[in-house]
């Protein structure tokens, strides 16, 4: 079994099995109850939450990618991240090429160059995702404390992660060792190669050449504070959740964030599950309380995730249709 297989077989099963190690004792019918006693009203409000979400998301990308020289609208680089959140949806990882290849198509940004814009994003989250951490557990050490005492399932995703980031390294040196070499340097692949890291190190670099640095940090607060509101918003929208502090969302945030980057599966099945299920046990709900309501939530989130990506793909054909077509100018010469 080759390693493209491997990628998407494996969080499959992975998804599945925490899914039914959840969900094994639980019955439909209690989860069920939970979308029958929703407030729709406010499941709306969660839709244009999560729209606006990715529209900040969006307009930061713009920014980085603005850095290096390239402006797409704000509406096609929507699209394009919202095609990455279909294909993670359906092999994780693949949101990253995917955006970003949707890009290629629609703007003729290089690949390369997208990645490393992105990759620099993903650095960003990552130190949010730390302060995330800090602050739930200032403001709930005792029920951090005793959430995280007998959480391991982060750590092999983290060793995982250095791993990776050192075998990357090691193979940049590598290559550019030989490519020092006059009898390698003409040679195509190394060329190729050598263009793609560059690419990819000119897209990566964006972040100090930020044209507005002040704004590219305000949309990243502004994003982590539109996805700890539609937390809340969704725990509001339940009678059983609605008297939880504002904190219980921080921490189903913190949380469900961490679980995504040690275990991720698609679109967080199963891991989300877990996890947050027994975050709400800290908060007084028994453990098939914590599933029912960890499901709906899942559900209504992965729900508008799934239609706002679809669409993308529904547009994107459209966008590079636009792109082929010759301007005015063009028909005229």
């Amino acid at each position: 079994m080759n390693k493209r297989v491997m990628r998407q077989v494996v969080p499959i099963f992975l998804a599945a099995g925490l899914l039914w190690y959840v969900l094994n004792d639980v019955p439909l019918a209690q989860i069920g109850s939970q979308f029958k006693k929703a407030d729709y009203g406010l499941l709306g409000l969660v839709g244009l939450l999560i729209g606006l979400f990715y529209i900040l998301r969006a307009a930061r990308w713009q920014l980085t990618l603005q850095a290096i020289g390239y402006k797409p609208s704000l509406f096609r680089a929507t699209v394009a991240l919202l095609a990455g959140s279909l294909a993670s949806m359906i092999v994780p990882g693949a949101g990253e090429l995917t955006r970003c290849g949707t890009l290629q198509q629609t703007d003729g940004i290089p690949v390369s160059q997208g990645i490393g814009s992105v990759v620099a994003e993903r650095i960003i989250d990552l130190l949010m995702l730390v302060l995330v951490l800090l602050l739930t557990v200032i403001l709930e050490f005792g029920r951090a404390k005793a959430y995280f005492a007998n959480l391991t399932l982060a750590l092999p995703g983290m060793l995982l992660l250095v791993v990776g980031l050192i075998l990357v390294l090691l193979a940049t040196v590598i290559i550019w060792q030989v490519r020092r070499r006059s009898t390698a340097q003409s040679h195509p692949l190394i060329l190729k190669f050598a263009d793609l890291v560059s690419g990819f190190g000119r897209g990566f670099m964006a972040i100090r050449q930020l044209p507005k640095p002040g704004l590219f940090v305000s949309i990243t607060l502004l994003i982590q504070v539109f996805a700890w509101l539609t937390t809340y918003v969704l725990l509001l929208a339940t009678d059983s959740t609605q008297q939880l502090p504002l904190t219980a969302a921080l921490t189903i945030l913190a949380v469900s964030s961490l679980g995504g980057l040690a275990v991720p599966t698609q679109g967080g099945i199963g891991t989300y599950h877990f996890l947050v299920s027994r975050a709400l046990v800290l908060y007084g709900f028994s453990t098939a309380e914590g599933v029912s309501l960890a499901t709906f939530m899942h559900a209504v989130g992965f729900g508008f995730n799934l239609l706002f990506s679809s669409l993308s793909f529904l547009i994107v054909p459209v966008l590079v249709q636009q792109r082929k077509q010759p301007t005015p100018l063009e028909r005229d010469a």
